[in-house]
């Protein structure tokens, strides 16, 4: 159904505004795309930089549409070009962008998040895809530009690295 009228879109003093239907068009052709990205972005480089990155790309996906759309694979397009943008965040950086969050008080013995954080980026990215969003390893694998089998073997050793960080035996 096709709301009538304008919303705005822009926060500047020229606003601009754009006919409801477009911006409903653009959350449901361009929107799942922008969220897939958007959740390996994070996954990638982490709470601090990675909703950062992924607001540009959704920025980005807005102003170029008809790009995202003849793409093969929107998501991975779009995770591309956050690795693009993030270059420039990441240029004097010579550790990690993640920076690991503190202790959840439920746990407070094992420290999750610094032991992801000390995982590879190609690990923290499959280990976060997979095991906290949920996505199968093809989904993973297509999202992440890579083979099913890269995937396996970065979650595998995620996984294994993981298991050590946190002492964790499998008795």
């Amino acid at each position: 159904m096709r709301r009538s009228g304008r919303t705005r879109v822009s926060g500047d003093v020229n606003d601009q505004t754009a006919p409801v239907d477009v911006v409903d068009d653009y959350a449901v052709t361009v929107g799942p795309a922008v969220e897939a990205a958007g959740r390996a972005l994070v996954a990638r480089f982490g709470p601090d930089l990675g909703p950062d990155i992924a607001a540009e790309v959704d920025a980005w996906a807005w102003e170029h549409q008809a790009q995202v759309l003849t793409a093969s694979n929107p998501a991975g397009y779009l995770f591309r070009v956050g690795q693009s943008r993030a270059r420039r965040y990441l240029r004097w950086r010579r550790s990690a962008p993640w920076s690991p969050l503190s202790a959840r008080a439920d746990f407070p013995d094992v420290d999750l998040e610094r032991a992801v954080a000390r995982l590879p980026r190609a690990q923290r990215s499959a280990v976060l895809l997979v095991h906290a969003f949920g996505y199968s390893y093809a989904e993973a694998a297509d999202l992440l530009g890579t083979s099913e089998g890269s995937v396996r073997n970065h979650l595998h050793r995620g996984m294994e690295r993981l298991r050590s960080l946190l002492e964790v035996t499998d008795g």
